[in-house]
């Protein structure tokens, strides 16, 4: 269909990456209607904040055809199903002298330039791991028996066969080379099993560290100096945006996982994801770990659909969840891990078979959050249908993002259903499993919920629970997966 001329315009707030975005863009192009995309995601936040005022609405798409506000997309998908509807709308378009605000439009220079090309993540070879790959290339690191009845001690070498090693083939005098080698057991690069933390030329066995855990970022070795955690995550930030913009189906509903295997952005972001090995997440600080974890679960998350298949059924979701880890900063964390054990302050869950994910002594506990966070719920997408939509995250501005994105949800019937007449209030089913963390009954639970809802819905729901009349029950959860079918 060709394009049709009109008066007026029409404005599509958007992001990046968010499938009901594309679903109405598209729609849109297919009926011959040409737009202006404003990506509130690129620009300072006055433009959001407009938008917030003007629709009472957090969520995207917004739409206007000149001063009409529309809604989102499930609002035009209605009024397009319906011809009568659909023609007047375009009818009002050819109106010069519609009354009401126009749609607010930024200047193209104010954009913040989140659709630039993808950085690159710079890379210095670090000098230390280098060698310490290279003595294993050369046959250095072998079996070692530890006694007589020992079955010996895989992929290891002795502390005198490694200082010899970098004297005769580094050209380095001993006391040089000694101090070469404390400093790799210091940053992790060698693990020592007889001597602890200090290193001895002697008898005494040293394993190559950063192979000690397992995960699917682990098929290469991070040799780059390494990078603070912060910007390494928001390289993969960038990436997986772009990764989503290309290969969500223009209804917005599905992602082409095998397409994105193909691409040559894919093995950017393969070689991106190995750096997380050796990152240090300590020194983040509440905000920054915050938003790091969530943005690395949800990388996660495709990544392990990517390289393992879509889980479909109740057992497979469980292995996948419990299986599909990365090394980061040298220890394994799956995805049960990150999202119970860092973001939920290690709580146990159906997921983890109600046991908590940490015990005592276990050294990322150390980077889980001093207290459960209960808007990760809204942030994290597990890659089925019912999930929220995939968003990233910034240190800087978590606490906000995270409001949105909670708003953002809470605002669409796949959460939140309310009858008044009918006296019931409907619930995503991840109100229920996760409950403990938004109130320590159903009142409190329904008056967070209260606190992110806006307009005549939060009229309505806030009238059902102060008078204490009404059934609750829970949207069936679409475990149905996002994966593109061919």
């Amino acid at each position: 269909m060709g394009s049709l001329k009109m008066v007026g315009q029409i404005v599509v707030y958007s992001i990046v990456g968010c499938p009901h975005c594309i679903a109405a863009k598209s729609s849109l192009k297919e009926n011959g209607l040409n737009y202006i995309d404003v990506g509130i995601d690129r620009f300072p936040s006055y433009v959001r904040e407009w938008v917030a005022k003007r629709t009472e609405k957090t969520s995207v798409p917004q739409i206007f055809f000149d001063t009409r506000y529309v809604g989102g997309n499930h609002e035009l998908q209605v009024i397009f199903k319906d011809s009568a509807l659909k023609e007047e709308l375009v009818q009002f378009l050819n109106n010069p002298d519609n009354p009401g605000e126009k749609p607010l439009l930024p200047h193209p220079s104010e954009a913040l330039g989140l659709e630039e090309s993808t950085e690159e993540l710079s890379c210095e070879q670090d000098v230390l791991v280098h060698l310490i790959i290279q003595a294993k290339q050369q046959g250095l690191f072998a079996n070692h028996k530890k006694g007589w009845f020992s079955s010996g001690v895989a992929d290891s070498v002795k502390g005198s066969a490694l200082l010899n090693w970098f004297v005769e083939k580094q050209a380095l005098d001993k006391d040089k080379a000694e101090l070469r080698l404390k400093e790799a057991l210091e940053r992790g690069i060698i693990e020592g099993l007889d001597a602890g933390e200090r290193f001895v030329a002697d008898e005494s066995l040293y394993r190559y560290g950063l192979t000690l855990a397992h995960g699917l970022n682990t098929e290469m070795t991070a040799e780059c100096v390494t990078q603070p955690a912060g910007t390494i995550s928001q390289t993969i930030r960038k990436l997986t945006l772009k990764l989503f913009a290309e290969f969500l189906s223009e209804d917005g509903k599905y992602v082409d996982y095998k397409g994105m295997s193909t691409s040559p952005l894919w093995d950017k972001f393969k070689t991106l994801v190995t750096q997380l090995q050796r990152i240090e997440i300590a020194s983040l600080s509440s905000d920054e770990r915050l938003a790091f974890f969530i943005n690395i679960y949800n990388v996660l998350v495709i990544h392990g659909i990517v390289e393992r298949g879509v889980p479909t059924s109740m057992y497979s979701r469980y292995k996948f969840f419990s299986s599909v880890s990365y090394m980061i900063g040298g220890l394994s964390y799956s995805l049960n891990d990150i999202e119970n054990g860092i973001l939920r302050s290690n709580r146990s869950s159906m997921a983890t078979l109600y046991k908590k994910p940490f015990k005592d002594g276990d050294p990322r506990l150390s980077v889980a959050l001093e207290q459960v966070e209960p808007r990760i719920h809204f942030a994290l997408n597990c890659g089925a249908k019912s999930c929220p939509p995939i968003k990233t995250f910034t240190g800087e501005e978590v606490q906000q993002e995270l409001q949105l994105a909670a708003r953002s949800y809470l605002e669409s019937e796949d959460a939140l259903i309310v009858d008044v007449e009918k006296k019931t209030i409907k619930v995503s089913q991840l109100l229920d499993w996760y409950k403990e963390d938004f109130g320590t009954n159903q009142e409190e639970v329904l008056k967070w919920i209260g606190q992110y809802v806006s307009g005549s819905k939060k009229d309505e729901l806030t009238s059902l629970v102060d008078g204490n009349q009404y059934k609750l029950s829970f949207i069936p959860y679409d475990w149905g997966n996002n994966e593109k079918k061919k």
